[in-house]
């Protein structure tokens, strides 16, 4: 190892970060590098709902009334290293006037105002309380001044925020309700714009599982990228690398496939990742492995930041796109474009182990739910598709759904359903047990059953709506289970979902299951909701 270990080593929480660093920075031999602790992907940048836009001018500063008989001049608030803020302000007491300079961290910011522009107004955010940051990755280091100096610790705050015509609301309405500071700006699309002149607030999330097993929920990416070992400021690495790693981490935490500020996963979906050296040693002949740990995580995408700064994927892995509900923004219009299309298996990434790199691995807890058609009144909606790949002289790429009943990976032969809509996200029957646990009466069961002619129905009753001759379908060990929806939407979410629905032709046994009104049929009900990507409130989970 190089010289500089045992100052980097100390400049971390925790080994684990230290070694994720390392092997990025100095391009070391990669051996065991852990994922963190926590891994999982978010929607949000700072996860505040409605005031994700705003950026926080420091000369804005509002600080606590000073003590009694003091007279105090203009405050002034600070950055300093680590993420901290700090409020100065001259005062003098006494008699004759003694100078007291007045110096504001921590809990002493608490009563602190702030005011940023908001949708053409102007937003009050005010310091409520201030307590030693619970890390994600842990252990959690004690605020000590030499902690805090370092960076090894940081203050989180509870803020209240409030526009002209409305009563205070929590900044951070889910995960721990609490924020990190984090200096410079953020654009509408997601890039981290230098300024020292500006901050935001990043909401940190929340553990809702146990010390041994914890699931994190809620709050922002930046607020996660932070824990996991990538500040946007110096500290292991110099501040210019430091802003670059830190925007590849919230890229690739939100899967923002297009870089711009729009997310294409659900919140809390399990997440780890490398950086490229590592993924490089563990696969072999210059591909990466495409899946990662007992638990399976499937090859999501390999991220790069280009020589100007932006951060997209080079690629998305197979899996990522036999699961991907293609409302991704760019990704429908990039299905043309064969450097986005061509799935990372395909790569050789031996020439690239030096660039900024990180490969991320995922569970995919939602799947994209499809309806084909056979003839006039031949429905299925499933999320048993594969992905059709067109072969080029430069590899391949994926270009479509196709359907496939047997659930084998492989599109059915010959192809009798053609493809009509990609309905949108379904949680998957996969979907991991603590999720499932915290979702609870969120979600409901999405049944498939079938009868023996080929006619096919998707619904919620676990006895197929008591239709002679159908039954349930399994595939794979699934009980018949296609997937979960949501069983009611949260009227004050800002999360647009959309309603699944049951339809049924005037020919005995034939339905359909879908979103929009097949031509001949008449609506039954409505099954429940399909969540929106990007706009998973963090709250359900």
């Amino acid at each position: 190892m190089h010289a500089g270990d045992e100052d980097m080593r100390a400049s971390h929480q925790t080994w684990k970060r230290w070694l994720l660093g390392s092997v990025m920075l100095a391009s070391l031999g990669a051996g065991a590098e852990p994922p963190p602790t926590n891994s999982a992907q978010g929607t949000q940048l700072h996860g505040t709902e409605r005031f994700e836009s705003i950026n926080i001018p420091l000369a804005s500063v509002e600080p606590s009334p000073p003590p009694a008989g003091a007279q105090c001049s203009t405050a002034k608030a600070l950055m300093l290293a680590g993420g901290r803020v700090m409020v100065v302000q001259g005062c003098t007491t006494g008699n004759p006037p003694a100078s007291t300079p007045r110096f504001l961290d921590g809990p002493g910011l608490v009563k602190t105002t702030f005011h940023a522009p908001f949708e053409g107004r102007t937003v009050k955010l005010v310091i409520e309380e201030a307590r030693c940051h619970e890390d994600i990755t842990g252990p959690t280091a004690a605020c000590t001044p030499e902690l805090l100096a370092s960076g090894a610790a940081r203050w989180e705050f509870r803020v209240t925020a409030s526009t002209d015509d409305r009563q205070p609301v929590p900044l951070c309405p889910s995960g721990s309700g609490f924020a990190l500071v984090v200096p410079h700006a953020w654009s509408a699309g997601g890039e981290l714009t230098p300024n020292p002149d500006y901050f935001t607030f990043a909401c940190a999330p929340r553990n809702e599982g146990t010390a041994t097993q914890p699931f994190f929920v809620g709050g922002g990416v930046i607020a996660k990228c932070i824990d996991w070992g990538y500040p946007p400021w110096a500290g292991a690495y110099p501040e210019a690398t430091a802003r670059d790693y830190h925007q590849l981490c919230t890229r690739m935490a939100m899967a923002d496939y297009c870089g711009e500020g729009r997310s294409n996963t659900l919140d809390g979906t399990p997440l780890t990742f490398m950086g490229i050296q590592n993924a490089l040693a563990r696969g072999s002949d210059g591909h990466v492995p495409q899946t990662q740990g007992r638990e399976g995580y499937a090859l999501e995408a390999v991220w790069q930041m280009s020589e100007c700064g932006a951060v997209r994927p080079l690629c998305l892995g197979k899996k990522r796109w036999d699961s991907l509900a293609l409302e991704a923004t760019c990704v429908n219009r990039a299905l043309d474009l064969h450097v986005r299309t061509r799935p990372c298996e395909d790569y050789n990434l031996a020439a690239a182990s030096d660039q900024t790199l990180l490969v991320s691995y995922s569970l995919f807890i939602d799947q994209a739910l499809v309806t084909f058609k056979r003839g006039d009144t031949g429905f299925v909606t499933t999320t048993s598709v594969a992905v059709e790949v067109t072969e080029h002289a430069w590899g391949q790429d994926v270009s479509a759904y196709d359907v496939d009943l047997n659930g084998d990976g492989l599109a059915d032969e010959p192809a009798s359903f053609v493809p009509v809509r990609m309905e949108g996200p379904l949680l998957s029957a996969k979907l991991p047990a603590a999720h499932k646990k915290s979702m609870g009466a969120f979600i409901k069961p999405l049944y498939r059953c079938a009868n023996s002619v080929g006619r096919y129905l998707l619904t919620d009753s676990a006895s197929c709506d008591g239709v002679s001759g159908y039954s349930l379908r399994a595939l794979n060990g699934d009980l018949g289970i296609e997937g979960y929806l949501y069983s009611a939407v949260d009227t004050t979410s800002t999360g647009q979902r959309r309603p699944l629905k049951l339809w049924r032709h005037s020919m005995p046994g034939v339905f359909a299951t879908s979103t929009e009104a097949p031509s001949g049929f008449t609506f039954v009900r409505d099954l429940g909701y399909l969540p929106a990507v990007g706009q998973l409130p963090g709250r359900d989970l």
